[in-house]
């Protein structure tokens, strides 16, 4: 078995190369490390969505990027048992993206979208994904999949920008690491 720094966490980066980054926290490593977060949002999520013309398919990946960016926000290593609260926090912390989902419709959106989508392959409480209309309509209960997508495009950059402004003592920077650290251990085989 190969030692866990020769993984490879994309073609060009292993496990050992961003371990390195995270130790030296340079400008060189910190343009590494954030290159590296958008080629995993990027490459495993955003380019092959934007490609497809369904939007049900989109709203289930939409999920995953959710549940990831504000686990990178948040330091958390997964989102088991806390899933809701990460869904709540992120539309509240995305309101320039997503201006009218409140608390009330995250709680909904969790329940009835993220985990009807996930846990029963079908939205529930009468919510609908559609490809047309506003990003959010209370009164049809629909969300427009395109404009969804756009607007968690914006908050991925988002992001992304505000890492390369802050400092690594930043605690955006020291939650990243935490998520990063955790990415890192979860290429280590364990045994049952």
């Amino acid at each position: 078995m190969k030692e866990i720094s020769e993984y490879k966490l994309t073609n060009d980066v292993t496990v050992g190369q961003l371990q390195t980054w995270m130790d030296e926290e340079t400008d060189h490593s910190k343009t590494e490390i954030i290159k590296l977060i958008r080629h995993r949002f990027e490459y495993r999520y955003l380019k092959h969505i934007k490609c497809i013309d369904s939007g049900f398919l989109t709203m289930a990946v939409s999920c995953f990027v959710i549940e990831t960016l504000q686990s990178f926000r948040e330091g958390e290593p997964d989102t088991n048992g806390i899933g809701q609260r990460m869904f709540k926090n992120f539309f509240k912390n995305e309101q320039d993206n997503f201006p009218d989902f409140n608390e009330e419709i995250s709680s909904e959106f969790y329940k009835h979208i993220r985990c009807g989508i996930l846990h029963q392959s079908e939205t529930t409480n009468a919510w609908r994904v559609l490809r047309v209309g506003k990003l959010l309509d209370k009164t049809e209960f629909s969300i427009n999949a395109e404009l969804f997508l756009e607007s968690l495009d914006k908050s991925v950059n988002k992001y992304l920008e505000e890492l390369t402004h802050l400092e690594y003592n930043s605690a955006l920077w020291k939650n990243a690491f935490i998520k990063l650290k955790d990415i890192c251990e979860n290429c280590k085989r364990k045994t049952l």
